[in-house]
């Protein structure tokens, strides 16, 4: 399992910028236990409807604020008291804020320190993001829009998640302006067109793919334009008569592994959603499953690549990794390496692929 210092990042552990955690409809009044960061944290839902994060631990003893269920607290129903989160173990409470708002058997006044950490956290298109900065700074950048979660036209994702990975998040960043995978390893026939733009925080990747027919006709064209927003945020946009938007999210765990989030959007083909819209819309949601799936497959069992190989044909691999290094340099040095990363790079080598086709062998 590689970690930060063996990609030589830079002096961060971890990443800053807007990073996923938890679907809207996991975080409930019953709190949960959770780990990102290096750090155990607590995730509720107040009775305001606000979504909390806090570190796990109780300043007082050290119990794990969301490991209760077994307890009186838990019991009945007190673990969250207004946005508020008891402690299982002697009831201290404290806010969303991580402040020690009361000690319900001691009139000693509260001091200001007495608490714990609260987490900047956002929720957008059913998905929670929390704010990670190693300087503890203001955010540099917002989160997307996500304009197609409130238009009625498009069918929302239900978010899925796959299980915690030894994979540092870089190897999956890069993944997205590698090229040449995109046949061997999604069984594209012809990969015709492929571009990288890099615009400060955000690289957005081109591609264009086409299926060939075995007499040598395009039997259909695939069009999908990928941007990373911040270092593990990726929406893809997929056009066609119904277009769609797949999310995929990865945030680090310990140093060298992650969990990852994934979920698809569709439009219907017309301005009312139909039973067909939907049924269009599961089976491509199936489809892009396995997608992310045989992604999986390869990075559960790869060799870590601290070093590309770089030759022509391949996608910007080393231009990437240089951009990226941003989310883990000081603020100081970002503006330097987005002057030097900032713009775009085609590659402009084709690749047929036909083997993959159906029927070959």
């Amino acid at each position: 399992m590689a970690k930060t210092a063996d990609y030589d990042l830079g002096p961060f552990t971890y990443p800053r910028g807007w990073l996923m955690v938890a679907a809207s409809e996991t975080i409930t009044s019953e709190p949960s236990e959770a780990r990102f960061f290096g750090e155990d944290v607590v995730l509720y839902r107040g009775a305001s409807g606000r979504a909390v994060m806090l570190d796990a631990y109780c300043p007082h003893m050290g119990a794990h604020l969301a490991v209760g269920a077994m307890g009186a607290t838990a019991r009945h129903g007190v673990q969250v008291e207004g946005d508020m989160i008891r402690c299982p173990n002697h009831g201290w409470l404290f806010g969303p804020d991580g402040r020690c708002a009361r000690i319900p058997y001691s009139s000693m006044p509260i001091p200001s320190t007495l608490g714990v950490r609260s987490w900047r956290l956002e929720e957008r298109a059913g998905c929670v993001f929390v704010w990670h900065d190693p300087e503890g700074g203001e955010p540099t950048y917002a989160l997307p829009e996500f304009a197609e979660w409130n238009d009625p036209r498009w069918i929302r994702w239900t978010i899925g998640e796959f299980e915690t990975m030894n994979v540092h998040p870089i190897e999956l960043a890069e993944h997205g302006v590698d090229k040449i995978h995109l046949a061997n390893v999604h069984g594209a026939d012809r990969i015709v067109g492929h571009k990288v733009i890099f615009d400060r925080h955000t690289a957005t990747t081109t591609s264009v793919t086409r299926s060939v027919a075995d007499d040598g006709t395009v039997a259909g064209s695939y069009v999908a334009h990928s941007r990373y927003t911040g270092p593990a945020l990726l929406l893809a946009e997929i056009e066609g008569e119904r277009p769609a938007v797949l999310l995929f999210c990865h945030t680090p765990v310990d140093d060298g592994s992650l969990r990852a989030f994934h979920g698809v959007m569709m439009r219907a083909k017309g301005d009312v959603i139909t039973s067909e819209d939907r049924e269009v819309c599961r089976a491509f949601c199936e489809q892009n499953l396995c997608l992310f799936e045989q992604d999986m497959a390869i990075f559960r069992r790869k060799r870590p690549t601290l070093r590309a190989v770089q030759i022509p044909g391949d996608g910007p691999f080393r231009r990437y990794r240089q951009w990226y290094r941003q989310f883990y340099a000081p603020r100081s040095e970002v503006a330097a390496i987005q002057r030097d990363t900032d713009g775009s790079v085609a590659t402009d080598a084709s690749y047929d692929a036909p083997w993959v086709r159906a029927g070959s062998p």
